[in-house]
């Protein structure tokens, strides 16, 4: 068994199919299913099930892949513990980090990241992050930045900033009674039932996150529209629709719409903490504890004053 032929394996287990697998890995077809062929006659046994579509995996072929991951996860740490030891750091880091969170951090740290390890090649996987952490628990991922909205036991967590969030909404759409007594600058959290909202998708971290926030504190929300992405939300409160509540560093990032206000949530704010998600067996290399130092430096030196919504931690290990 070689490392090429389980990673053919394992790209025609993800995708439940040899052409797409083929495609995905620059191979031809035939390549592909002499690949899976060799595989089955080397074990003696059927790895997928020929007659569903998309390939399904027999039970030899799950014990195979579950093998093949963990494998994979041992043979990265023995990468990463080899290049430390010689100090050579020269390779690729696999980053899952959203879209956003990417236009947030990343054009803050990456010049002096690479003057620190010009060989080290960074490669960006900006899937949901449902899909994030599945590529990460598979060690296609070396790790992910993403907010911690709950906790998966397969993984831990390294802390790095906590990020405030704040409700948008046009001048006019709050009105006094909605405010946290003469604090013109803050919402009451109940306040979000008599709103109208726009929310993101509930597959998004923002939108578990304030799934949460609405059960903890008995909020029925008045759900006007749904969208993806936190600068649609952002545009979209602009333009009158309804009130968005978003990531702080959105509204520093993005144009204000004439008339847009933003409100803390409760007089002392609220946010959610941005961390680091590994694997929990990881190694982390030299150059990932400096990329998650930089981060650390960065960011965190915000309110550091505001509460983290406590609703995420229930249930944490």
């Amino acid at each position: 068994m070689d490392f090429y032929q389980m990673e053919q394996i394992l790209a025609v287990a993800r995708t439940g199919s040899i052409s797409e697998a083929a495609r995905q890995m620059c191979v031809s077809q035939p390549t592909m299913s002499h690949a899976v062929a060799r595989a089955e006659k080397e074990f003696q046994t059927k790895l997928f099930d020929r007659g569903s579509y998309p390939l399904e995996l027999t039970y030899a072929g799950k014990q195979y892949v579950e093998a093949a991951q963990e494998m994979r996860r041992i043979y990265r740490n023995l990468q990463k513990v080899c290049m430390d030891a010689a100090k050579g750091y020269a390779g690729d880091l696999y980053i899952g980090i959203p879209h956003n969170r990417s236009a947030q951090i990343l054009p803050r740290i990456i010049r002096e990241y690479r003057q620190m390890f010009p060989n080290i090649k960074l490669h960006y996987s900006s899937a949901n992050a449902e899909d994030m952490k599945e590529q990460l628990y598979r060690g296609e991922l070396d790790l992910c930045i993403l907010s911690k909205v709950d906790q998966d036991p397969r993984f831990r967590y390294e802390d790095l900033f906590v990020e405030e969030l704040v409700a948008a909404a046009a001048d006019g759409l709050v009105g006094p009674e909605q405010l946290c007594g003469e604090n013109a600058s803050a919402l009451k959290i109940e306040a979000l039932s008599g709103l109208p909202l726009i929310l993101p998708s509930e597959r998004s971290g923002l939108g578990r996150m304030l799934k949460l926030l609405m059960e903890y504190y008995h909020i029925d929300p008045d759900v006007r529209m749904r969208v993806g992405g936190n600068n649609a939300l952002y545009t979209l409160a602009g333009a009158g629709v309804g009130v968005a509540v978003l990531p702080m560093d959105i509204v520093e990032q993005s144009a204000r719409p004439e008339g847009l206000k933003t409100y803390a949530l409760s007089a002392g704010g609220i946010g959610w903490m941005v961390c680091a998600m590994l694997g929990r067996d990881a190694v982390v290399s030299e150059p990932e504890r400096a990329l998650l130092e930089l981060i650390r430096r960065e960011f965190g030196g915000k309110r550091t004053e505001v509460e983290v919504f406590p609703g995420f931690y229930e249930g944490e290990m």
